[in-house]
């Protein structure tokens, strides 16, 4: 299926979700969202929602992995994002896959919901974050780029789970890595 069916055709399942919905919305007073569709998500991310305040909400979903899973995908990866959009519809902020979003993908028709998709990814093609060597008082944590970058900027700081103890560069990994970066290595 090329991409510009696969797109009609998730578009066309989004509104199926939405009108499918509308007695939901209804029960709760709430609005029907009318959200705008984006084809431009990458990596291992199926789908996204996305829903700012006083703005109009985003279903964000990735055309390589439709392409590769397209029934799976209408059916489970569309009901998953539109019910997160009507789970913030009918009940406000919630858990992002609590009981609330539960009952409405059950409604949707999804018997048995699921917080994560389990397609086979191509591996060459998914970005993968570098991990950096950080420690606390009782042992040696490996965090993402963005945690790193957040904790270098002074924004953030990050707690172990198991002593409380902030979380700090390993100096000798951070040298490797510049120098690794540098191309000394």
């Amino acid at each position: 299926m090329t991409s510009a069916k696969i797109q009609q055709a998730i578009t066309r399942q989004t509104q199926h979700l939405l009108q499918q919905a509308l007695p939901l919305c209804k029960r709760h007073r709430s609005t029907l969202p009318d959200p705008q569709l984006r084809f431009d998500l990458r990596g291992q991310a199926a789908g996204q929602a996305i829903w700012q305040s006083g703005q109009r909400p985003i279903l964000r979903y990735n055309l390589d992995i439709a392409q590769r899973n397209t029934s799976d995908f209408l059916k489970y990866t569309v009901s998953h994002e539109v019910a997160h959009l009507l789970t913030l519809a009918c009940h406000g902020r919630t858990a992002p896959h609590g009981p609330e979003w539960q009952a409405i993908m059950v409604y949707l028709g999804i018997k048995h919901p699921k917080r994560c998709h389990d397609y086979t990814l191509d591996e060459s093609q998914l970005r993968r974050q570098r991990r950096w060597s950080y420690h606390c008082d009782c042992s040696t944590h490996q965090i993402s780029t963005t945690r790193h970058r957040r904790i270098e900027s002074g924004q953030r700081r990050y707690l172990c789970g198991r002593c409380q103890g902030v979380l700090q560069p390993d100096q000798q990994s951070m040298d490797d890595q510049v120098r690794q970066t540098a191309g000394v290595l």
